[in-house]
C-alpha cells in the first residue's frame, strides 16, 4: 500500500519540488538562526526520558524553539505548529486550536506541559480549549507517533510538550525579563507576555503575565458555506473534480459579494475572545539537584462560532466515522420552520468561560542511591471548569475537572553500552459535568503505569532503543453504571543508524495500547457544542495499534533534508458511527430503516426534523498511512549573513478496514515552499503553502475546497547594553483567501481568519545576551 501512494502524481511533484528547491531539517532548531543558532545537536528533547538530543532520537521528532518559535507564536498551540510537517490544527474558532498529528487528535493527541498533561477537558470535545497558554514557551517539541511508552494511552497518536524555565535544573544568577507586544489589525487582536526571572544564591524566583484579546474576525466573505443550490451540487457530483473546481469557484464567488461590502470581507459572528495567564515559580537548586514549585492561573471566555447551525455539525476529529450531516434535509428542515428559536431553546453565540489552577512540583536528584545517577519526579495538580453560556446567561453546562498527576523517573549508571531509565506514572481524575446538557456523568478515573527504556550504543554513533509499558486504567461512574477496568501494554523498538556523518536512518516499530476514555465508555446524552446526541458503549475494548516509523535524514550542512514515511495499523477504533434504526435514544419506538442518518430532539425522541444527529460509539479495525518530506538548501550562511530556500510536502491517509470507508477530517495534502535570509539584524521569511482539496470523505462529509496560504515575517533585531531589542511585523493568509480547514467541526460554518497583519515589539533584558 505504502509503495503506490507514494508514486502518486502528488507525491512525484512534491518529491521534485522538494529535491530542487531543498527543505526544513528534521528538528527547526532556530532556523532563521543559520547565524546565530544552537546546532542541532545541542537542542535537548526533554519530553525523551535520556535527554537525548534531537539528532539522537529514534523516533520523528520535531523541536521548535528561538526564532522559528517567535515567528509561529501565537494564541493556541494548534495554530503555533499548523504549518509543521504531519501536523494540522483542529479548530474550533479562533479561540480553540488543538494540535492534529498524523490524522489523529482528541484523546490520542497528548497536551504537556514540562512532561505534565494539561489535565482539563479538551480531549472531551473539539469546543474545549487546551489550558496551556504558549505566549510563554521557550520550546515546543512534538512526537509524531505513538508515545504510550512514555505517556501511556492518552498518546497513542503522539505528544505535544510546552517546556519554560520555570522549574530549571541550574539557577542563573541575577534578573532576566522578557516582554513581548502586538498588535493585529484582523479583529482588533492584541496580545501581551511578560516574564521575569532573578537568580540569588542557587535560588531562582519567577513571574509571568500574558494577556490575549480580540474582536470577532474579519473573513475573506460569509461564514455559512453552503445555500440550498450548493447543497444541492455537493452531494449530486461529490467527489467528481470538475465540480469540485466550481464549488470551489462558486464559493469564492460568493464570498466576495456577501454583506455587499466594498471590499468582499466579512465577520465570522460570535468569534471574539479574551485569555488571560498568570503565575509564579520559586526554585533552588545545587550540586545534588533541584526542588521547585509553581503556581499558574488559566481563565479564557471565547465564542463557538457557526453554533446553531444544526446539521451542518461534524464530531470530534478522529473520533467520529461519517459526522457531517445532510445539508439538503438541514435545509429542509429549515423551510418547514423549524429553527432553533422556534424550539424555544437557542445554542446561537454559546461562549466558553474557562478558568484553570495549576500547581506544578518538580524534584530532581543526582547520585541518589547506588546503582543510579539521577531520580527525577514531576508532580501536576489541577482545579478546571469551564462552563457553556447561552446568550441569555444562562449556565448549559459545567465541566469540573480536579485531577492529580504524578511521574517519577530513576536513570541506572550505565551497563557496558547500556543507558535507561525506570519510571512510573500515576493519575487521579475526578471528572463531572453538571446541568441540563451534561451528557457524560461523574467518573473517578485512576491509572498506573510502570515503563522502562534502554539505550544500547555501537559502531560508529549508531544507536538502538528498547521499551516496555503497562497501564492499569479503572474508571468508577456514579450511580448504577458498571466500573470498569482495563490492563494494557506497550512494546516498543527503534535505531537511530548513521550511515554516514549528520545521515541517519531511524526506524522505530511500536506495539501500544490505550484503553477507552470515560466518554467513549458513560456518553449518553446531547452535546449541543457538536449537535450530537452521544451514547457510549461500557463494553469497548482497549485499542491496539501496530505501528512503523522509518525516516532518512541530514541535519547538518549545506543541504539539509528529510524522507518519512508511517504505517499505523489499528483493531477495534474507537469512533463514532450514525444510526439508522428509526428508535429513540433509549431505544424505545416503532423503529425502521430509510438509509439515512437519525436525528432527536435534546430529549433523545426520535425526530426527522431534530438538530441532534444520533451516534454511537463504536469500534472497526482502521489504518492509518502516509510520509513527509522536508528540505532546505542554504546558498550563504556566514554569520549574520544566510539565505535559504527550502518547503515541505505531506499526506496522510485514514480509512477504516473493513468497510474501507474513509475516517473523517483528516489532513488533506499539503506542499508549500519558503525562502528566507538576514543580512545586519534585519530577517525576512516569505512563505506559501497549497492545502489540497480533501475529497476522501466519510459518509455524508462534505468535500472540503482547497485554499493557498502565503505569509509573510519581517524582524530586525537591535543589539543593546540590555539584551536584544526586536521589532517585528508578520502577515498571515495575504491572499485573502476563504480557508476551510478539512480537520475542524466548524470548516462549513466557519473558515479561518481572513488577511491578517500583526506588529510587534520584543525585549529581553539578559546581561549575558547584551552586548
Amino acid at each position: 500500500m505504502l509503495p503506490h501512494f507514494l508514486l502518486s502524481p502528488l507525491w512525484l511533484r512534491a518529491g521534485a519540488c522538494c529535491l530542487a528547491l531543498s527543505l526544513v531539517p528534521q528538528a527547526h532548531a532556530d532556523e532563521a538562526s543559520a547565524d546565530t543558532a544552537t546546532e542541532l545537536g545541542d537542542v535537548i528533547v526533554t519530553a525523551k526520558p535520556l535527554r537525548q538530543t534531537a539528532d539522537e532520537v529514534v523516533q520523528s521528532t520535531d523541536v521548535l524553539a528561538g526564532e522559528a518559535l517567535e515567528r509561529e507564536r501565537s494564541g493556541t498551540i494548534g495554530d503555533v505548529l499548523e504549518t509543521q510537517p504531519g501536523i494540522a490544527n483542529a479548530s474550533f474558532g479562533p479561540g480553540v486550536g488543538r494540535p492534529i498529528i498524523r490524522g489523529q487528535g482528541g484523546p490520542r493527541v497528548q497536551i504537556l506541559q514540562n512532561g505534565i498533561a494539561s489535565m482539563d477537558a479538551s480531549a472531551l470535545s473539539p469546543d474545549h480549549a487546551v489550558s496551556i497558554d504558549p505566549l510563554g514557551a521557550d520550546q515546543v517539541e512534538v512526537i509524531r507517533g505513538p508515545a504510550t511508552l512514555l505517556y501511556g494511552g492518552g498518546s497513542s497518536g503522539g505528544v505535544v510538550n510546552i517546556v519554560d524555565d520555570r522549574l530549571p535544573d541550574t539557577v542563573v544568577p541575577g534578573f532576566r525579563a522578557t516582554a513581548d507586544l502586538s498588535y493585529g489589525d484582523n479583529a482588533d487582536e492584541r496580545q501581551a507576555a511578560l516574564r521575569a526571572r532573578y537568580g540569588l544564591a542557587g535560588v531562582q524566583f519567577g513571574a509571568h503575565y500574558s494577556r490575549r484579546e480580540a474582536g470577532n474576525f474579519d473573513i475573506p466573505g460569509r461564514a455559512e458555506r453552503f445555500d440550498e443550490h450548493e447543497h444541492e451540487e455537493e452531494h449530486t457530483h461529490e467527489g467528481e473534480h470538475e465540480e469540485a473546481m466550481h464549488t470551489e469557484a462558486h464559493d469564492a464567488h460568493a464570498d466576495h459579494d456577501e454583506h455587499g461590502e466594498a471590499d468582499g470581507r466579512g465577520e465570522l459572528p460570535n468569534s471574539s475572545l479574551e485569555a488571560e495567564s498568570f503565575g509564579g515559580s520559586i526554585a533552588w537548586a545545587g550540586e545534588r539537584g533541584m526542588i521547585g514549585a509553581a503556581v499558574s492561573r488559566f481563565t479564557t471566555n471565547y465564542g463557538v462560532p457557526g453554533h446553531g447551525h444544526g446539521h451542518g455539525h461534524d464530531e470530534e476529529h478522529g473520533e467520529t466515522h461519517g459526522e457531517e450531516h445532510d445539508h439538503e434535509e438541514a435545509e429542509a428542515h429549515e423551510e418547514e420552520g423549524h429553527s432553533h428559536e422556534e424550539e424555544g431553546h437557542s445554542h446561537e453565540d454559546v461562549r466558553i468561560d474557562l478558568e484553570q489552577t495549576r500547581t506544578d512540583l518538580r524534584g530532581l536528584l543526582y547520585d541518589p542511591f547506588p546503582g543510579f545517577v539521577r531520580l527525577e519526579g514531576r508532580v501536576g495538580i489541577n482545579d478546571y471548569t469551564h462552563a457553556e453560556v447561552e446568550p441569555s446567561g444562562e449556565i448549559g453546562t459545567t465541566f469540573d475537572v480536579q485531577a492529580v498527576r504524578a511521574r517519577v523517573l530513576a536513570e541506572h549508571q550505565p551497563i557496558g553500552n547500556w543507558a535507561g531509565v525506570i519510571g512510573t506514572q500515576f493519575v487521579d481524575r475526578d471528572f463531572e459535568a453538571v446541568g441540563e446538557e451534561a451528557y457524560v456523568p461523574p467518573v473517578t478515573t485512576r491509572e498506573m503505569g510502570l515503563f522502562v527504556v534502554e539505550g544500547f550504543r555501537f559502531g560508529d554513533g549508531h544507536r538502538l532503543e528498547l521499551g516496555a509499558r503497562f497501564d492499569a486504567t479503572d474508571h468508577e461512574p456514579e450511580g448504577n453504571l458498571r466500573t470498569q477496568d482495563f490492563g494494557t501494554y506497550t512494546l516498543s523498538a527503534g535505531v537511530n543508524y548513521m550511515l554516514a556523518d549528520h545521515l541517519h536512518l531511524r526506524g522505530n516499530v511500536q506495539r501500544s495500547q490505550r484503553a477507552p476514555a470515560a466518554e467513549e465508555l458513560y456518553a449518553d446524552g446531547a452535546h449541543i457544542a457538536t449537535s450530537t446526541f452521544e451514547r457510549g458503549d461500557i463494553d469497548l475494548d482497549p485499542e491496539t495499534a501496530n505501528s512503523l516509523d522509518l525516516a532518512l535524514l541530514r541535519d547538518a550542512g549545506r543541504w539539509t533534508w528529510s524522507l518519512s514515511a508511517f504505517y499505523n495499523r489499528i483493531d477495534d477504533y474507537i469512533f463514532l458511527r450514525e444510526v439508522d434504526a428509526g428508535l429513540n435514544a433509549d431505544g424505545s419506538g416503532a423503529g425502521s430503516t430509510d438509509g439515512e442518518a437519525d436525528f432527536v430532539n435534546e430529549e433523545g425522541e426520535f425526530d426527522a426534523d431534530g438538530e441532534l444527529l444520533l451516534v454511537d460509539y463504536a469500534q472497526e479495525n482502521a489504518v492509518f498511512f502516509g510520509a513527509e518530506i522536508e528540505s532546505r538548501f542554504h546558498f550563504l550562511k556566514q554569520g549574520e549573513r544566510h539565505l535559504n530556500v527550502g518547503g515541505f510536502a505531506d499526506l496522510v491517509r485514514g480509512e477504516l478496514r473493513d468497510s474501507n470507508d474513509h475516517l473523517p477530517r483528516v489532513t488533506p495534502p499539503r506542499i508549500g515552499v519558503d525562502i528566507s535570509g538576514g543580512l545586519a539584524g534585519f530577517s525576512a521569511r516569505l512563505g506559501y503553502i497549497r492545502v489540497t482539496e480533501q475529497d476522501r470523505t466519510a459518509p455524508l462529509e462534505s468535500v472540503t475546497p482547497a485554499y493557498n496560504e502565503l505569509r509573510a515575517d519581517l524582524r530586525y533585531t537591535l543589539a543593546t547594553a540590555s539584551g536584544p531589542l526586536s521589532f517585528y511585523l508578520r502577515a498571515r493568509n495575504l491572499l485573502d483567501d476563504t480557508q476551510r480547514e478539512a480537520t475542524s467541526v466548524l470548516k462549513d460554518v466557519a473558515p479561518a481568519p481572513g488577511r491578517s497583519l500583526f506588529v510587534g515589539l520584543r525585549m529581553e533584558f539578559d546581561p549575558a545576551r547584551a552586548l
